[in-house]
């Protein structure tokens, strides 16, 4: 009962070998996130084609830092007219500039989310405090944080405000993703890959196959059975998605 939380199987690497790719993923769901226009269509396309896989559907703060607002706009009233099952990819990239026209959609889509009573998967690149600072004064409920490296005290701040972390299989040698699920509870923990990113295999592309190797090391690391943790992260799942 795997469960990859944020993928992007659109992604070009995967054009020639997509269908195997998701056969062999292991997953009982897979989470495409949407990140541009475009891919926001390809996403809804996928799904379809692949009952497997669930269309999320957002836009990346690399997007939301250069399109015209008008554009934006019209993208997120695009998606309140469809079914997906999360808002996503969303959040804050301050490796990219126009932080506060970042901040000004991104409180857009996280409005989107809550009428639609959806969980948001959140991007939070250079930007955890500022991203936490937001969503805690929207009261933004059904937060899951997508490959969060705030600090302690910002991870401690973020469960006490309910919200649950995506882990990618790189917690095999990330000692940042190592502390991260030492100190959360696993009631706050997901599984994700980032694929075709973060793989967990130096030089090669990510895919959701590995998400057996982060409920592995998740288990290593909180003193759990294997089994446990997949059947307390699916739990997690439902809970979310339900």
């Amino acid at each position: 009962m795997f469960i990859d939380v944020h993928t992007h199987l659109t992604d070009k690497t995967f054009d020639a070998d997509r269908k195997e790719v998701i056969e062999r993923s292991g997953c009982v769901a897979l989470i495409n996130n949407g990140c541009t226009i475009q891919d926001n269509r390809l996403t809804l396309a996928l799904a379809k084609e692949f009952p497997l896989v669930k269309a999320a559907l957002g836009l990346h703060p690399s997007e939301t830092a250069v399109l015209p607002q008008k554009e934006i706009d019209a993208e997120i009233a695009w998606i309140a007219k469809q079914k997906p099952v999360a808002i996503g990819e969303i959040g804050l990239d301050f490796t990219y500039g126009e932080h506060e026209k970042q901040i000004h959609s991104f409180k857009k889509l996280i409005e989107l989310a809550m009428k639609k009573n959806l969980p948001m998967l959140i991007h939070s690149r250079k930007a955890e405090k500022e991203v936490l600072d937001v969503l805690e004064e929207m009261h933004a409920k059904k937060v899951i944080l997508h490959c969060f490296s705030g600090k302690l005290k910002l991870i401690e701040r973020a469960e006490k405000l309910s919200y649950t972390f995506s882990i990618p299989p790189i917690v095999n040698h990330s000692q940042q993703f190592q502390d991260l699920v030492k100190i959360v509870s696993i009631t706050k923990l997901l599984t994700e890959t980032d694929a075709p990113f973060l793989s967990p295999k130096k030089g090669e592309r990510n895919e959701t196959a590995y998400i057996e190797l982060s409920i592995k090391k998740i288990a290593e690391i909180k003193g759990m059975d294997a089994k446990e943790v997949e059947h307390s992260i699916f739990a997690n799942y439902q809970r979310l998605f339900s």
